[in-house]
């Protein structure tokens, strides 16, 4: 995993000055072990590297051979070994072992959408055209890396993370008041939008091509999950043993393709289905002496340890193997102590209470020399595992003839189910919400609303909540210098899932939610594991969010002079919610977790502080 940045402007003081160096040792915690420039009369790019294939070499900026084509790029590609066969069976020299170089070639011999077409992985890179003046962008399908642009005259500026923009001093760093709406009722701004009114995030399955002339941002989609679903349905599985093959082939050949490394991976055992799975089909493969981690909660009630140790025992047991069982536990202060550090490494609110749990993870197994952990993360969007997905289906019939919008519901199920408060909160009166307020998803919602209510759900979350995940996943990961990879977001495993029929995702009769994965799980986890309740990722913090301490700092943050809360909400409102939620009148346990982690990033967005 690396860090990328770049700035292409006609004002050499811009290009030359020092800012950009600074810009790009900010994301040195995404790549430790190297880094490199590339500057012209019209650009400089800069690399930050995390050194996991081709230790030696595969440097960047990488430059191609005639000198016209200079490539960043984060992430890897688990397809690389089979197109670089291609190349060389086409008599395309190749001078280094790195994906990194294939995908160079590729672009250099085939152009942009048939290098797109046959990369496989997750990926963000630019890649600068010397001789057209053209700079080209691209976002992996499922969005797992991320990339950053933000426009100003002539000045168009890129990178893995926002800090690195703001840094150069000439973007705006005023706040995205608009978006606050969506932040509250889905816990992220959603689409090209971010925290930050003059910087954009590019959508998954998207590049952008910037020419030098304009600097005007040209957006294309090469990928989308509505049109594969549709391509999908046109092909659909029905039968529950072809299925069952079908699903069981494309995840190992996942599983097995994120183990290309050449340094020590590790596994994430959560004791969950999903990531149980993931592990015992990688020992089955012959992966048999890996390091396990799993996180532990105080709470014994929301604790998964124990599922975890009961799987590592179960494998080694059955399979002979020597995995490693580490557990990490942290007590709850020093939980609190890393949210200030890891709001900041974020770039927006953190938006996920197990955000700390995933960044200590990654911090212990760096310490035991790992760079790249394998974990379960997307399984419960392609394969139906939300017990909301079973609510929401089985009480169908009242959305109806209650005439709520399907669109409402969803919207609004992912965050607070109160939009009214939220509006009190961000000053605007409810009739007057609309997408400038709601965001990209609810207009997706509305556009989409005629599909089937289950697939309606689940490709909403393939499209949004994924990012919520991905971004955690990158931002701890990166946050200690570990590369968390994703198996269960092989794009192919989610056309393959979105191909189902509704009956091998969700069965009313039994209420099984999860069904294909679980008739897999069969072979290779303890029934334990397949039979036992989904609780999520766990934390303490749940219940320190409700609590004294909480309460004392969460209204210390709002009240600050400089905060959120007073600047740009209604303070009074918040006051009022803060005294009705920790003097148990209402649980508004999901509005204070956002106030929370929100003032907490405001305070700390432009340099690490405490709370």
């Amino acid at each position: 995993m690396c860090g990328i940045f770049g700035v292409f402007s006609s004002n050499q003081a811009l290009l030359n000055g020092t800012s950009n160096r600074l810009s790009l040792h900010l994301l040195d915690h995404r790549g430790p072990d190297d880094s490199g420039i590339y500057q012209d009369e019209d650009i400089f790019l800069g690399h930050t590297r995390l050194s996991i294939l081709d230790l030696s070499h595969g440097q960047q900026p990488m430059v191609s051979d005639h000198g016209r084509f200079v490539i960043v790029y984060n992430g890897e590609i688990y397809n690389y070994l089979t197109l670089r066969e291609e190349l060389l069976s086409k008599r395309i020299n190749l001078a280094t072992t790195s994906d990194t170089e294939v995908i160079l070639k590729l672009y250099q011999h085939y152009g942009v959408n048939d290098t797109l077409d046959m990369i496989e992985g997750m990926f963000a890179f630019g890649i600068w055209d010397k001789l057209e003046k053209v700079l080209f962008l691209a976002r992996d399908r499922i969005g797992e890396k991320p990339l950053y642009y933000a426009r100003t005259g002539q000045d168009f500026l890129f990178s893995s993370e926002i800090k690195s923009i703001l840094h150069t001093g000439i973007i705006s760093d005023e706040l995205n008041v608009d978006g606050f709406y969506e932040y509250f009722c889905r816990s992220k701004i959603s689409g090209e939008r971010t925290f930050y009114k003059d910087i954009y995030e590019i959508n998954p399955g998207h590049y952008v091509l910037v020419n030098f002339n304009d600097k005007t941002p040209v957006k294309r989609c090469y990928w989308d999950i509505i049109d594969n679903y549709k391509l999908g349905q046109e092909n659909m599985i029905v039968d529950k043993s072809d299925a069952i093959d079908s699903i069981e082939d494309c995840l190992l050949e996942s599983v097995n393709s994120r183990m290309l490394s050449d340094v020590p991976v590790g596994l994430l055992t959560s004791g969950g289905l999903d990531s149980s799975v993931a592990v015992s089909m990688l020992v089955k493969s012959g992966y048999q002496t890996m390091e396990c981690f799993c996180a532990s909660n105080q709470d014994n009630d929301i604790d998964e340890s124990p599922f975890a140790r009961l799987l590592v025992s179960y494998l080694n047991q059955q399979s002979e193997a020597g995995l490693a069982f580490n557990v990490i536990s942290n007590d709850i202060n020093t939980i609190v102590d890393a949210i200030p550090f890891l709001s900041y490494i974020h770039d927006e609110p953190l938006q996920y209470i197990s955000s700390m749990q995933m960044y200590a993870l990654c911090f212990a197994a760096r310490q035991r020399g790992i760079k790249v952990l394998i974990s379960g993360e997307g399984a419960d969007e392609i394969f139906c595992g939300y017990d909301r997905y079973e609510r929401t289906l089985m009480s169908a019939h009242n959305l109806v003839s209650n005439r709520t919008k399907i669109e409402d519901i969803l919207y609004y199920g992912g965050g607070l189910n109160n939009a009214e408060l939220v509006s009190q909160i961000c000053g605007i009166v409810p009739t007057n919400v609309d997408e400038r307020f709601c965001g990209e998803s609810y207009r997706w919602l509305q556009d989409n609303s005629s599909l089937p209510l289950l697939e309606l759900m689940m490709l909403y979350d393939q499209r949004y909540r994924l990012q919520t995940i991905n971004q955690r996943q990158d931002r701890m990961g990166m946050a200690a210098s570990i590369e968390l990879r994703q198996p269960f977001l092989n794009y192919r495993l989610v056309n393959l899932a979105n191909s189902l029929h509704t009956s091998l995702r969700f069965d009313p009769s039994r209420r099984t939610r999860k069904y294909m994965l679980k008739q897999i799980g069969e072979q290779y986890v303890p029934r334990e594991i397949i039979d036992r309740r989904k609780i999520g990722f766990p934390s303490d913090l749940t219940l320190w969010l409700q609590g004294k301490q909480s309460h004392k700092i969460v209204s210390h943050l709002v009240d600050d002079k400089d905060s959120i809360s007073r600047n740009y909400l209604s303070l009074d409102v918040i006051k009022k919610v803060l005294d009705s939620h920790y003097n148990s009148k209402h649980n508004y346990d999901v509005l204070i977790r956002s106030l929370f982690f929100m003032e907490v990033w405001n305070k700390n967005r432009m340099g690490f502080k405490d709370i």
